[in-house]
């Protein structure tokens, strides 16, 4: 089973919403989902830099995608025509 997916406005606490809407109007009103998104694109790369890290977020997604260790196959798609 799947987790929900948090779903509407994202709700953050203060300071951070107050420093999220000040943002926006310094930044000609940019959209809160394109300031989150670039900033958690930042931290997951900065973060992901540290090998420890890499190392266990590379464990999370195999584990998601549903596989254990082994290697991806790649298969050819033929075309009829």
């Amino acid at each position: 089973m799947s987790e929900e997916k948090p779903k509407g406005r994202l709700k953050l606490p203060e300071p951070l919403a107050s420093d999220l809407l000040d943002f926006r109007a310094a930044n000609y009103q940019a959209q809160e989902q394109e300031i989150v998104q670039e900033a958690l694109r930042e931290h997951l790369d900065r973060r992901l830099a540290e090998p420890e890290m890499k190392k266990r977020f590379e464990q999370a997604r195999a584990l998601r995608l549903g596989r254990k260790g082994e290697p991806l196959k790649l298969v050819t798609q033929k075309n009829d025509g």
